[in-house]
Protein backbone atom coordinates (compact mmCIF):
# COMPACT_ATOMS: atom_id res chain seq x y z
CA UNK A 1 0.00 0.00 0.00
CA UNK A 2 0.96 3.62 -0.52
CA UNK A 3 0.19 6.26 2.12
CA UNK A 4 0.04 9.63 0.35
CA UNK A 5 -0.44 11.78 3.48
CA UNK A 6 1.72 11.28 6.58
CA UNK A 7 3.55 13.63 8.94
CA UNK A 8 6.46 11.28 9.52
CA UNK A 9 9.39 13.70 9.16
CA UNK A 10 10.70 14.50 12.66
CA UNK A 11 10.65 17.83 14.44
CA UNK A 12 9.36 20.17 11.73
CA UNK A 13 5.60 20.38 12.30
CA UNK A 14 2.99 18.81 14.59
CA UNK A 15 3.96 15.32 13.43
CA UNK A 16 6.72 13.02 14.68
CA UNK A 17 8.66 14.71 17.48
CA UNK A 18 11.99 13.02 16.81
CA UNK A 19 13.68 10.35 14.70
CA UNK A 20 12.81 7.65 17.23
CA UNK A 21 9.11 8.33 16.81
CA UNK A 22 9.60 8.45 13.04
CA UNK A 23 11.10 4.96 13.12
CA UNK A 24 8.27 3.66 15.30
CA UNK A 25 5.71 5.12 12.90
CA UNK A 26 7.50 3.43 10.01
CA UNK A 27 7.44 0.11 11.87
CA UNK A 28 3.69 0.41 12.47
CA UNK A 29 3.09 1.27 8.82
CA UNK A 30 5.22 -1.60 7.56
CA UNK A 31 3.51 -4.10 9.86
CA UNK A 32 0.17 -2.84 8.49
CA UNK A 33 1.24 -3.56 4.91
CA UNK A 34 2.32 -0.11 3.73
CA UNK A 35 5.48 -0.05 1.60
CA UNK A 36 5.62 3.57 0.45
CA UNK A 37 4.95 6.74 2.46
CA UNK A 38 4.82 10.22 1.01
CA UNK A 39 6.02 12.52 3.76
CA UNK A 40 3.74 15.55 3.79
CA UNK A 41 4.80 18.11 6.39
CA UNK A 42 2.66 21.22 6.58
CA UNK A 43 3.37 24.14 4.28
CA UNK A 44 1.39 27.05 5.69
CA UNK A 45 1.77 30.26 7.68
CA UNK A 46 2.63 28.32 10.84
CA UNK A 47 4.89 25.62 9.38
CA UNK A 48 6.56 26.87 6.20
CA UNK A 49 8.43 23.65 5.46
CA UNK A 50 10.18 24.39 2.19
CA UNK A 51 11.38 22.01 -0.48
CA UNK A 52 14.94 22.43 0.84
CA UNK A 53 13.90 21.28 4.32
CA UNK A 54 11.99 18.27 2.98
CA UNK A 55 14.72 17.22 0.55
CA UNK A 56 17.31 17.40 3.34
CA UNK A 57 15.27 15.33 5.79
CA UNK A 58 13.88 12.61 3.53
CA UNK A 59 17.25 10.89 2.83
CA UNK A 60 18.20 11.18 6.51
CA UNK A 61 14.94 9.53 7.54
CA UNK A 62 15.31 6.88 4.85
CA UNK A 63 18.78 6.03 6.14
CA UNK A 64 17.52 5.71 9.72
CA UNK A 65 14.60 3.52 8.63
CA UNK A 66 16.90 1.32 6.56
CA UNK A 67 19.26 0.89 9.52
CA UNK A 68 16.27 -0.15 11.63
CA UNK A 69 15.43 -2.82 9.06
CA UNK A 70 12.04 -1.39 8.16
CA UNK A 71 10.72 -2.10 4.65
CA UNK A 72 9.41 1.39 3.87
CA UNK A 73 10.37 3.87 1.16
CA UNK A 74 9.91 7.55 2.01
CA UNK A 75 9.06 10.08 -0.70
CA UNK A 76 9.04 13.89 -0.49
CA UNK A 77 5.84 15.91 -0.35
CA UNK A 78 3.99 18.69 1.43
CA UNK A 79 0.49 19.38 2.64
CA UNK A 80 0.04 22.88 1.26
CA UNK A 81 -2.63 25.03 2.84
CA UNK A 82 -4.76 27.34 0.74
CA UNK A 83 -3.98 30.37 2.88
CA UNK A 84 -4.79 32.66 -0.06
CA UNK A 85 -4.48 32.76 -3.82
CA UNK A 86 -1.34 34.89 -3.57
CA UNK A 87 0.21 32.49 -1.04
CA UNK A 88 -0.29 29.45 -3.26
CA UNK A 89 0.55 31.06 -6.59
CA UNK A 90 3.69 32.83 -5.39
CA UNK A 91 5.09 29.75 -3.65
CA UNK A 92 4.24 27.63 -6.67
CA UNK A 93 6.01 29.93 -9.10
CA UNK A 94 9.02 30.14 -6.76
CA UNK A 95 9.08 26.32 -6.35
CA UNK A 96 8.99 26.55 -2.56
CA UNK A 97 7.13 23.32 -1.75
CA UNK A 98 7.10 19.67 -2.84
CA UNK A 99 4.51 18.07 -5.06
CA UNK A 100 3.50 14.55 -3.99
CA UNK A 101 6.48 12.22 -4.43
CA UNK A 102 8.08 14.99 -6.48
CA UNK A 103 5.46 14.43 -9.18
CA UNK A 104 4.21 17.80 -10.50
CA UNK A 105 0.99 16.12 -11.62
CA UNK A 106 -0.29 15.88 -8.03
CA UNK A 107 -0.56 18.39 -5.18
CA UNK A 108 -2.09 17.93 -1.72
CA UNK A 109 -3.92 21.23 -1.17
CA UNK A 110 -5.66 21.71 2.16
CA UNK A 111 -8.46 24.14 2.88
CA UNK A 112 -8.29 26.53 5.82
CA UNK A 113 -9.93 25.27 8.99
CA UNK A 114 -12.00 28.44 9.33
CA UNK A 115 -13.84 29.09 6.09
CA UNK A 116 -14.14 27.70 2.59
CA UNK A 117 -11.90 29.72 0.30
CA UNK A 118 -14.14 31.41 -2.28
CA UNK A 119 -11.54 31.32 -5.07
CA UNK A 120 -10.87 27.60 -4.71
CA UNK A 121 -12.30 26.66 -8.11
CA UNK A 122 -10.30 29.40 -9.83
CA UNK A 123 -7.09 28.16 -8.20
CA UNK A 124 -7.87 24.56 -9.14
CA UNK A 125 -8.31 25.59 -12.76
CA UNK A 126 -5.01 27.49 -12.63
CA UNK A 127 -3.26 24.32 -11.47
CA UNK A 128 -5.02 22.22 -14.08
CA UNK A 129 -3.69 24.52 -16.81
CA UNK A 130 -0.22 23.73 -15.42
CA UNK A 131 -0.92 19.99 -15.59
CA UNK A 132 -1.43 19.51 -11.84
CA UNK A 133 -4.34 17.64 -10.28
CA UNK A 134 -5.38 18.92 -6.87
CA UNK A 135 -6.04 16.36 -4.12
CA UNK A 136 -8.06 17.71 -1.19
CA UNK A 137 -7.13 16.01 2.08
CA UNK A 138 -9.68 15.07 4.73
CA UNK A 139 -12.67 17.07 3.41
CA UNK A 140 -14.86 15.22 5.90
CA UNK A 141 -13.15 17.09 8.74
CA UNK A 142 -14.11 20.55 7.47
CA UNK A 143 -17.37 21.89 8.84
CA UNK A 144 -18.22 23.82 5.65
CA UNK A 145 -18.06 20.64 3.56
CA UNK A 146 -20.19 18.81 6.13
CA UNK A 147 -22.74 21.63 6.14
CA UNK A 148 -22.73 22.02 2.36
CA UNK A 149 -21.45 18.85 0.63
CA UNK A 150 -22.27 20.31 -2.79
CA UNK A 151 -19.29 22.64 -2.39
CA UNK A 152 -17.09 19.57 -2.52
CA UNK A 153 -19.12 17.84 -5.22
CA UNK A 154 -18.60 20.85 -7.53
CA UNK A 155 -14.84 20.61 -7.01
CA UNK A 156 -14.90 16.89 -7.76
CA UNK A 157 -16.89 17.52 -10.93
CA UNK A 158 -14.18 20.03 -11.89
CA UNK A 159 -11.52 17.32 -11.65
CA UNK A 160 -10.38 17.38 -8.03
CA UNK A 161 -9.54 14.17 -6.21
CA UNK A 162 -10.41 13.70 -2.54
CA UNK A 163 -8.55 11.88 0.19
CA UNK A 164 -10.46 10.67 3.24
CA UNK A 165 -8.52 9.89 6.42
CA UNK A 166 -8.73 6.46 8.01
CA UNK A 167 -9.29 7.88 11.49
CA UNK A 168 -12.45 9.59 10.24
CA UNK A 169 -13.84 6.23 9.11
CA UNK A 170 -12.95 4.83 12.53
CA UNK A 171 -14.94 7.59 14.25
CA UNK A 172 -11.88 9.25 15.79
CA UNK A 173 -12.48 12.66 14.18
CA UNK A 174 -16.10 13.09 15.35
CA UNK A 175 -19.35 11.39 14.43
CA UNK A 176 -20.06 14.10 11.86
CA UNK A 177 -16.75 13.48 10.08
CA UNK A 178 -17.44 9.74 10.05
CA UNK A 179 -20.91 10.25 8.56
CA UNK A 180 -19.64 12.47 5.76
CA UNK A 181 -16.71 10.15 5.03
CA UNK A 182 -19.09 7.20 4.66
CA UNK A 183 -21.52 9.26 2.55
CA UNK A 184 -18.70 10.34 0.23
CA UNK A 185 -17.54 6.74 -0.20
CA UNK A 186 -21.05 5.45 -0.85
CA UNK A 187 -21.57 8.12 -3.53
CA UNK A 188 -18.20 7.44 -5.19
CA UNK A 189 -16.79 10.83 -4.19
CA UNK A 190 -13.63 9.46 -2.56
CA UNK A 191 -10.60 8.83 -4.73
CA UNK A 192 -8.12 7.58 -2.15
CA UNK A 193 -7.46 6.91 1.51
CA UNK A 194 -4.51 8.03 3.61
CA UNK A 195 -3.66 7.99 7.29
CA UNK A 196 -2.67 11.61 7.98
CA UNK A 197 -0.66 9.95 10.75
CA UNK A 198 1.17 12.32 13.09
CA UNK A 199 2.67 10.06 15.77
CA UNK A 200 2.41 6.59 17.29
CA UNK A 201 -1.04 7.38 18.76
CA UNK A 202 -2.45 9.06 15.65
CA UNK A 203 -0.78 6.23 13.83
CA UNK A 204 -0.42 4.69 10.37
CA UNK A 205 -3.42 2.35 9.97
CA UNK A 206 -4.21 2.26 6.26
CA UNK A 207 -5.46 -1.33 6.11
CA UNK A 208 -8.24 -0.60 8.61
CA UNK A 209 -9.61 2.08 6.31
CA UNK A 210 -9.57 -0.20 3.29
CA UNK A 211 -11.42 -2.84 5.30
CA UNK A 212 -14.19 -0.31 5.90
CA UNK A 213 -14.29 0.73 2.24
CA UNK A 214 -14.51 -2.93 1.27
CA UNK A 215 -17.44 -3.38 3.65
CA UNK A 216 -19.22 -0.26 2.34
CA UNK A 217 -18.72 -0.54 -1.43
CA UNK A 218 -16.67 -3.64 -2.23
CA UNK A 219 -13.17 -4.74 -3.17
CA UNK A 220 -13.18 -3.24 -6.68
CA UNK A 221 -13.39 0.27 -5.25
CA UNK A 222 -10.62 -0.55 -2.79
CA UNK A 223 -8.38 -1.54 -5.68
CA UNK A 224 -9.24 1.65 -7.59
CA UNK A 225 -8.13 3.74 -4.60
CA UNK A 226 -4.92 1.77 -4.19
CA UNK A 227 -4.15 2.08 -7.90
CA UNK A 228 -4.57 5.85 -7.81
CA UNK A 229 -2.08 6.09 -4.95
CA UNK A 230 0.42 3.96 -6.84
CA UNK A 231 0.00 6.16 -9.92
CA UNK A 232 1.46 9.12 -8.02
CA UNK A 233 4.81 7.43 -7.40
CA UNK A 234 7.70 7.86 -9.85
CA UNK A 235 8.24 4.91 -12.17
Amino acid sequence: MVDIHCHILPGIDDGAENILETIEMAKLASADGTRHIIATPHFNHTFLNSVEVVHKLVPQVQHAIDLAGVDITIHPGNEVRLESKDFVVSHTLNKQYCYLAGNPKFLLLEQSWHNYYAQTLEIIQWFQERGTRIIIPHPERHSFFRNEPQLLVKLIEAGVWTQVSVDSLLGKNSDAAQRLAEWLIQHNYVHMLATDAHNIRRKPNLSLGFDIVDHLVGSARVQEMKDRAWSILPL
